[in-house]
């Protein structure tokens, strides 16, 4: 029984372990990736079609729209009380002692006059719309273009257009008026018509 037991201590401790052979893991290349092209620059825009600056316009051009300037320019108002041809005229001259844009204030309705030297006169620009927005007129560079301007050659036309457009506003506000009491005498309210006879005889 011992005999047995020290053959079987002595084989198994005169064998050799085999040696474990471990993978050495070879480092993954990573590929570079493909450089980013260099932003093209952006070309700067062309000059406006006419001219350069917000003071050398010297013709209409209605086919273009007018740009904006970075700096705003100097602007007077003037306001006329009874709307005839002495005051306005007076007062646009007043105006244009102080700057090339005047904003006129008549009694029935707001306009902006601008002045530019072409060669040895003057030639005006009249703007006769919304007037919301004073102040975007100083930002408006006209030698790009005159779209939505009406062109005149002398200051007598620009003050007659600004009197004779009272009657074409008159006009269109009457309009407007029995427009809207047609419209609103279909539901029985009281139109602007009766309310004014109320008033009247009241």
């Amino acid at each position: 029984m011992g005999k047995g037991k020290g053959k079987g201590k002595g084989k198994g401790k005169g064998k050799k372990k085999k040696p474990t052979i471990v993978a050495i893991p070879q480092p993954v290349v990573q590929e570079c990736p493909v450089c980013p092209e260099l932003p093209k620059l952006i070309q700067p825009l062309d000059p406006c079609p006419e001219s350069t600056g917000p003071h050398d316009v010297t013709r209409a051009q209605p086919n273009h729209y007018p740009a904006l300037l970075r700096i705003p320019e100097t602007m007077a108002v003037v306001g006329s009380e009874n709307g005839c041809y002495d005051s306005i005229c007076k007062l646009l001259r007043a105006g244009f002692r102080c700057a090339e844009r005047v904003f006129v204030m008549a009694p029935w309705g707001n306009y902006v006059v601008f002045r530019f030297h072409n060669n040895s006169d003057f030639i005006y620009f009249l703007y006769d719309g919304c007037t919301c927005d004073v102040n975007r007129f100083r930002y408006l560079d006209l030698s790009c273009g005159t779209a939505g301007f009406l062109f005149f050659t002398n200051m007598h036309d620009v003050i007659s257009y600004i009197i004779q457009s009272r009657k074409t506003r008159l006009y269109l506000e009457n309009l407007n008026k029995i427009a809207i009491d047609q419209i609103v005498e279909e539901y029985g309210a009281v139109t602007y018509t009766q309310k004014a006879k109320c008033m009247r005889f009241s």
